[in-house]
């Protein structure tokens, strides 16, 4: 695994893993925060919060492989144990070393699993993918390839409504950014054929339940921070796993499952570990 500077575009670098080529977006000075987005999303969910944190931290922000500006392979994989793989590697890549790693919904889980790998300050894992979160049953059927191909079409097709419906009912709560640019920072990237492709491989790997099988580091500082307006993943589900890890749990009032784009202020503050005096039940 390399970084390939060939492609160096100011605060972007492409760096080549297993399966593509992931870009990371790179702003600020200061010790290393890495920022891992949810399932489907983009580096983009992050930018509200890494404006407010660039002052104090280097601020790295992948697309992961498949999604945003990323290049994928035909052949990519994506089980939990592939997509902590090429998180590892582009941040051996980067010579990244002792960061603060925030994750959002599987980024979540993507940051917990990263640090039995590598040594961590402290993870905050927001609105989390929890060993309870339920796989939807229909996602099975595109385990089979000619369901992939025969539903690949209509990707094209019924992106931007299909986002929009996502966005408005099942993301956000009460302080949603411009929906018609989330929809074309979330929906655009998967008019190119080969993540629309990832997309499809993406879902059908995805089982929340591997998140059982992860272990709370020893000596790392966990934080779970949710929405209590949130409707993908139940706040008390997260409040569940806190506790279960051993992290302490903060629930904001108002967001939903979009919490890093409705509350970044928040976000940011929690990342830097400076909010409330924090028990594992802390409400704000």
């Amino acid at each position: 695994m390399s970084a390939t500077r060939a492609q160096e575009h100011a605060n972007r670098l492409q760096i080549e893993v297993r399966g593509g080529t992931v870009p990371v977006w790179i702003r600020g000075t200061g010790p290393p925060l890495v920022l891992l987005h949810g399932l489907s999303a983009n580096h983009t969910e992050w930018s509200a919060v890494a404006s407010h944190l660039g002052s104090h931290y280097t601020v790295y922000a992948p697309d992961l492989l498949g999604r945003g500006s990323s290049l994928v392979d035909r052949h990519a994989r994506f089980s939990l144990g592939e997509e902590v793989e090429r998180v590892h590697a582009v941040i051996n890549a980067l010579g990244i070393r002792d960061p603060v790693v925030g994750g959002h919904s599987n980024g979540a889980t993507l940051a917990l699993a990263l640090a039995s790998r590598i040594p961590c300050r402290r993870i905050v894992m927001f609105s989390p993918v929890t060993p309870w979160t339920k796989r939807p049953p229909a996602l099975d059927m595109l385990r089979w390839r000619p369901v992939r191909t025969a539903i690949r079409p209509l990707i094209g097709i019924c992106r931007r409504p299909l986002t929009r419906y996502i966005l408005t009912r099942r993301v956000y709560g009460d302080r949603p950014p411009p929906i018609e640019d989330a929809v074309r920072r979330y929906a655009d990237p998967y008019a190119n054929g080969a993540r629309g492709r990832a997309l499809l491989r993406i879902l059908a790997d995805w089982q929340p339940a591997n998140v059982a099988d992860l272990a709370a580091p020893v000596d790392v500082p966990l934080h779970v921070v949710t929405g209590d307006r949130d409707v993908r993943i139940a706040p008390h589900l997260a409040e569940a796993w806190a506790r279960l890890i051993g992290a302490e749990f903060t629930l904001v009032a108002g967001p939903g499952h979009g919490l890093t784009e409705e509350r970044p202020e928040v976000c940011a503050r929690l990342l830097e570990g400076l909010g409330p005096a924090m028990d594992l039940t802390t409400r704000i």
